[in-house]
């Protein structure tokens, strides 16, 4: 790389300077039943704000917080119920979430790399998390890998962590950046990505006769915090979430 790991993980998550930008989360979400197609069972929809806070010279903090809606994988419209196609059942869907404040901070590892450390989640306790930076022709692409026990959300929400709402799950989340832009001042660069969770199905979906996965495949795209990069996703959650919109801004409230 031809600056430090942290500055190129900082400049293409947030930015040099103390401010916040924002991250559309586009996603699918899909359970595998052995001996069975993959089941579509909604589309995701989030934006994710992230913080720059300055510690000292080798580390910062990067706040964060998160809105979001599953949309019915037939209509494109926010959920209201879904229906299992091997039982038939129709069951409530999850419709909205909020997620945070949370927050990590980030190091140099003294020998190039990047250590995660002081991770606080709402409705999630984070085991473990890894950084790695590689070339990629003439892109820089930064993978973030996360094993975490967390809630899910449901029909009323995230509930809050406890060992019957909790279960085991992997994130990769993996970002990409120019290095012609890397090469420019700018304090914060263009980036793009793809991310995947796996987590156990969450029981509202009614799989508990079959063995089962949930997982959401999707991509990532940095935006600023005034650009609706999906104009129908940013008025509905401005309908759904207006305390956190702001003369033409989402903005979140961090306490």
């Amino acid at each position: 790389m031809t600056e430090n790991a942290l500055n190129t993980y900082r400049r293409t998550l947030t930015t040099l300077d103390e401010g916040e930008t924002a991250w559309w989360y586009l996603g699918t979400g899909i359970v595998t039943v052995p001996g069975h197609p993959p089941i579509i069972v909604n589309h995701v929809e989030t934006v994710m704000i992230y913080g720059a806070q300055t510690l000292d010279d080798t580390s910062y903090r990067v706040p964060w917080w998160e809105i979001g809606v599953f949309r019915d994988a037939i209509t494109g419209e926010i959920s209201s119920n879904w229906t299992n196609p091997l039982t038939g059942r129709t069951v409530e869907a999850a419709r909205k979430f909020e997620e945070g404040p949370s927050g990590f901070s980030l190091r140099a590892d003294g020998s190039g790399g990047i250590a995660i450390f002081d991770a606080v989640q709402a409705f999630a306790r984070l085991e473990s998390a890894e950084v790695t930076l590689r070339d990629l022709g003439d892109r820089v692409c930064i993978t973030q890998t996360e094993r975490k026990v967390r809630a899910f959300p449901s029909g009323e929400g995230i509930p809050e962590l406890t060992e019957q709402t909790g279960s085991a799950a992997h994130t990769v989340l993996e970002w990409t950046a120019s290095k012609a832009d890397l090469a420019t001042s700018s304090p914060s660069v263009p980036a793009t990505g793809m991310y995947r969770l796996d987590i156990a199905t969450p029981p509202w979906l009614g799989f508990q006769d079959f063995e089962s996965r949930f997982s959401i495949h999707g991509i990532m795209h940095k935006a600023a915090m005034h650009e609706p990069l999906n104009p129908r996703g940013w008025a509905e959650l401005q309908q759904l979430f207006p305390e956190y919109f702001e003369a033409g801004e989402i903005r979140p409230r961090w306490a």
